[in-house]
């Protein structure tokens, strides 16, 4: 570890961070942050950006409530908060006697509260009772205590001799849950997501609510089950866990470099390298991909290099649709013949332009990989995939090769005729994978590839914006998360 030099920039914001060498920390003008390898963007010094997301935008979630220890257990239909009248709680003076060990004696500033003391997560999406138990014994400083679930409980909060608990945070999905805990501690009812597991990205969403309405940047222990028991035991100390920061798991810096195009939703080529995006840029929201569902804001395509001819999957990528001018001109159909089968949920597609063939994948069902010679304007044929649902596919000029990313992360080579030659399971070796998706409740289907010679770059696209790139060393058989970008 070292510390970095970085630098304030009129698009980015730079901060001093310790990381690995080689390793930077950019942040755009609203506060997004990447992880890269090259420097950020210089372009304005003088332009300072105000980075706090305590400042709250038009875009921002509800305030929480802040329940006093007088109403904190009322019955659930009283305390359903309408998210139109939901107004930022005022700090709450604790009435009664002087606070004891186990009473909130901090400030009740709730943006503070990450700073002041310990935050300890129990998550579930259902569970065993209608009420849950919590204990807390962590007497080494004040705790931080948020509750989250898709279902609702009565949480009973118990504090041992010495803990000392700041605040709680509480919220459900399904229903309204209610805490009894001990008397002078302030209860905010929050949306907080569930998140019972770190390698998700239910869990990112935790983090950031919880980063941007109380200041937290570590949670100290994660207690999570699908299914939670009656009784939770939170006992102290605790051993911190890099992932269970907002940040979370950080890319490596690498020597091995290349620069591929994604496709953005308006028909450009927009420059990228494994590293990050290409001359400094940010493409926010801006790139094709992010699942084969999403097609709101651009279907799958591929277009020649100078952007005067492209190929598009319309509907449910059953069509294939070829625009001899470019994005902007007129669209023609091209039909696939009967001796083939039929086209259903095209997922990708690659061309390889010195051979003028376009190849496209299906997703669903055997699935297969199509191969449509566009100087001559026909079919070459249609070869299965066997069941496996691809999401990315991306030729290398160099090879005649192509390879593509499945939802299982597995990593497919095929030969210029659309033949697979080899299949790697790379689930393991992609570091952070979890966090990409909500793993149980939604498919991997958001992930892209390219390729340039012994080099893959594995590319996740969510709501249009690359937030993941792994690169994949085909001769050593290795993988390393080399580019993220989070709202840190």
């Amino acid at each position: 570890m070292k510390t970095t030099t970085v630098f304030v920039a009129g698009l980015w914001l730079c901060l001093p961070v310790l990381a690995s060498a080689n390793v930077y920390r950019c942040a755009n003008a609203q506060g997004a942050v990447a992880y890269q390898s090259q420097p950020c963007a210089d372009t304005d010094a003088s332009r300072k950006l105000e980075i706090d997301s305590r400042n709250g935008s038009a875009a921002s979630p509800a305030a929480p409530r802040l329940i006093s220890p007088e109403l904190r257990n009322a019955p659930s239909d009283k305390g359903t908060i309408d998210s139109k009248q939901v107004m930022s709680a005022p700090a709450l003076k604790p009435k009664g006697s002087s606070p004891s060990a186990a009473s909130a004696s901090g400030p009740t500033d709730m943006s503070q509260w990450g700073a002041q003391a310990d935050t300890l997560v129990v998550s579930a999406y259902e569970f065993t009772a209608r009420a849950t138990q919590v204990v807390v014994d962590h007497p080494a400083r004040p705790v931080l205590l948020v509750l989250s679930s898709y279902n609702g409980t009565h949480w009973q909060v118990q504090v041992q001799p010495g803990t000392r608990l700041l605040g709680i945070v509480v919220g459900s999905y399904e229903d309204q849950s209610v805490v009894s805990g001990p008397p002078q501690v302030p209860v905010v009812t929050d949306q907080v997501p569930y998140a019972y597991e770190a390698d998700n990205i239910k869990f990112r969403s935790l983090m950031r609510r919880l980063n941007v309405r109380y200041g937290v940047t570590q949670v100290t222990a994660l207690r999570g089950s699908y299914r939670m028991p009656g009784t939770i035991t939170l006992r102290g100390p605790f051993v911190l866990d890099p992932s269970l920061t907002l940040v979370g798991t950080k890319p490596q810096p690498t020597t091995l470099k290349m620069n591929f195009a994604l496709l953005g939703v308006d028909g450009r080529r927009l420059p990228w390298t494994n590293t990050g995006p290409g001359e400094g840029k940010r493409f926010t929201g801006t790139v094709r991909g992010g699942g084969v569902w999403a097609r709101s804001k651009g279907a799958p395509a591929a277009v020649r290099d100078d952007g005067a001819e492209a190929y598009e999957l319309d509907g449910n990528g059953g069509d294939l649709v070829w625009l001899p001018k470019g994005f902007s001109g007129p669209r023609q159909k091209v039909e696939v013949p009967k001796s083939l089968p039929p086209l259903s949920w095209g997922s990708a597609m690659a061309w390889d332009q010195t051979k003028g063939v376009l190849s496209l994948v299906s997703f669903g069902g055997e699935g297969y990989f199509y191969r449509y010679d566009t100087r001559r304007r026909e079919w070459l044929g249609a070869t299965s995939l066997r069941n496996r649902d691809l999401t990315g596919l991306a030729h290398d000029p160099s090879t005649g090769r192509y390879v593509g990313i499945s939802n299982a992360a597995e990593l497919l080579v095929f030969n210029e005729r659309g033949e697979v030659d080899e299949v790697l399971a790379l689930r393991d070796q992609l570091t952070d994978l979890g966090s990409v998706y909500d793993r149980g409740n939604e498919r991997l289907d958001s992930l892209s590839v390219a390729i340039q010679g012994k080099l893959v770059s594995i590319i996740n696209i969510r709501d249009n914006t690359v937030t993941h790139i792994w690169t994949y060393d085909l001769s050593a058989r290795k993988a390393q998360l080399t580019y993220k970008a989070t709202d840190a």
